[in-house]
């Protein structure tokens, strides 16, 4: 009975077989809905598997990565098979060992240069080696030889190795290291600089879709909304930071809650931070302004490019937790009358240009040539939706400026920019996209700043002080892989441990106004 069954399945299969040769019309058809049926089921199987995966974090990220894209390449070997009438032998083995190679050997092989591109490539290396002396022993003898064929499977075998290796192997040499205090804000006095700090402070403008404000940090640590952690293996070990004297120097993040109840997390509770400067043998003064902000959020395509297969920062999600941000004012000194001059205690100064921070770039405006004459020019836009309020709220507090300088803040990525963009933004040192910023909401230190801009902390030798001097970054930062896979972006670190704050002179990317359009000089 058995092998009459037997004999019946192989008959039934040779006549699907049969059927499927055939190249009529109605063999085609049923080709084809049986290749789209197998389609949508694949597609829900997957949906399924993302579904179940959903909760186990990176991991589970990163599994489903690898089933989706997988299952793309295998498709897609199949589909070059089938218009080249080629053999589609060990298309699946082929296609994960290619995905393992593109999504996780890749990523490790950068961030653990130059050994982990020395070990990625080997097997590649041994593979054209092996090709190599396969061509010169088929030239002489003129028999064909093998092709290595194993080259994929050893390839998925090195990376897996690697990618193992880094991940029993973690990062964790700060665990052991004893508490390291901060130095104290012993800066007495100041109150020149805190003057004219206030006095040229800039009109902060922000996007109406802009999901945060800026926020005090000393509030958030009064109110035990400061966390300072430590990486570990398993849990980051994290506790409330009770006083700022109590930040030590070897944790490695601080991560802040926003303003519960407050408006994009701050707004009332906002704060504008100064550090003054002013070199030696030099007229220039030069005034850091600086802000912060609980998070950054990708401004293009956040869903895609932070979702899973695609967290590989910081090529791709552009979103972290925290995010500092501001300008530089740089002041010259001005006699009583000069126009613009403005008389703060014993000095008279005037704006000389504005150094607006933009992403990784410091990109410079001339106060008289550029920027007071585009600001005195500026119209209402054509937006109808926010007509109203350029024509009640922005264009008066812009014409009432004086010597305040006018910040657009880009929505969510939080990049400075004199001029507003409504639509199509694009960086103004590069042709990358950037987010909107229409100004359409004020922030509420423009028209009434009480006790808001505020120094950043430091020593009597005017050296960073408490949070100013933490070497640690302002948000955390889940990783696997040796950082090759991550849930966000790096957050950055303090004011004192960037370039703007540490050579306020340094070079920048001067823009210069040609007609009503602001472009590099």
């Amino acid at each position: 009975m058995i092998e009459d069954l037997r004999r019946r399945a192989v008959a039934l299969v040779e006549r699907v077989h049969a059927f499927f040769r055939r190249k009529d019309r109605v063999a085609v058809a049923v080709r084809w809905a049986l290749a789209i049926l197998l389609f949508v089921l694949s597609l829900l199987v997957l949906v399924f598997l993302g579904w179940l995966l959903r909760g186990a974090g990176l991991w589970g990220d990163l599994a489903f990565a690898v089933l989706v894209t997988t299952a793309i390449f295998w498709i897609a070997r199949q589909a070059a098979a089938f218009f080249l009438g080629e053999d589609a032998g060990r298309a699946l083995p082929r296609a994960f060992a290619t995905t393992v190679f593109v999504l996780i050997g890749i990523p490790v092989a950068y961030v653990t240069r130059p050994w982990g591109l020395v070990l990625l490539l080997a097997p590649v290396a041994v593979w054209a080696v092996c090709q190599f002396v396969y061509w010169l022993r088929e030239r002489r003898t003129g028999a064909p030889l093998p092709r290595f064929p194993v080259f994929w499977q050893a390839e998925v075998v090195g990376v897996a190795l690697l990618a193992v290796v880094l991940f029993v192997a973690p990062s964790v040499g700060s665990a052991d290291l004893p508490p390291q205090a901060v130095p104290v804000d012993d800066t007495e006095g100041g109150e020149q600089d805190q003057a004219v700090a206030e006095a040229f402070r800039p009109l902060l403008f922000f996007d109406s879709g802009e999901r945060r404000f800026p926020l005090d940090i000393q509030d958030a640590i009064a109110d035990d909304r400061v966390q300072i952690c430590r990486k570990a293996v398993g849990d980051d070990n994290c506790s409330v930071l009770e006083s700022a004297e109590l930040i030590d120097v070897n944790q490695d993040y601080l991560e802040l809650d926003e303003a519960p109840g407050t408006p994009r997390g701050g707004n009332e509770t906002s704060a504008i931070y100064y550090h003054v400067t002013r070199p030696e043998g030099g007229e220039r003064v030069y005034v850091d302004y600086w802000w912060f902000y609980s998070r950054n959020p990708s401004p293009v395509a956040d869903k895609v490019f932070c979702g899973p297969g695609f967290r590989w920062p910081p090529f791709t999600c552009q979103e972290h937790a925290g995010d500092w941000e501001g300008l530089t004012a740089v002041l010259v000194p001005c006699a009583d009358g000069d126009e613009g001059c403005e008389t703060v205690g014993d000095e008279g100064l005037v704006p000389e240009e504005i150094r607006f921070g933009q992403h990784e770039h410091v990109v410079a405006y001339d106060w008289d040539e550029t920027l007071v004459p585009y600001w005195g020019a500026l119209d209402i836009p054509p937006a109808a939706a926010i007509q109203e309020t350029w024509q009640e709220v922005v264009l008066p507090a812009i014409a009432e400026a004086g010597v305040h300088a006018v910040a657009f803040v880009a929505r969510n990525s939080h990049a400075s920019y004199p001029s507003p963009c409504f639509g199509g933004c694009e960086q103004e040192t590069r042709t990358l996209p950037e987010a909107v910023h229409n100004g359409a909401v004020p922030w509420a230190g423009n028209a009434e700043c009480v006790e808001c801009v505020k120094r950043l902390p430091l020593t009597a030798e005017g050296e960073p002080a408490l949070w100013n001097a933490f070497p640690g970054r302002w948000g955390e930062q889940h990783c696997i892989l040796a950082g090759a896979y991550c849930d966000l972006s790096g957050a950055p670190k303090g004011p004192s441990f960037q370039r703007r704050y540490q050579d306020p002179a340094g070079e920048v990317v001067e823009i210069c106004l040609s007609g009503m359009r602001l472009e590099p000089c």
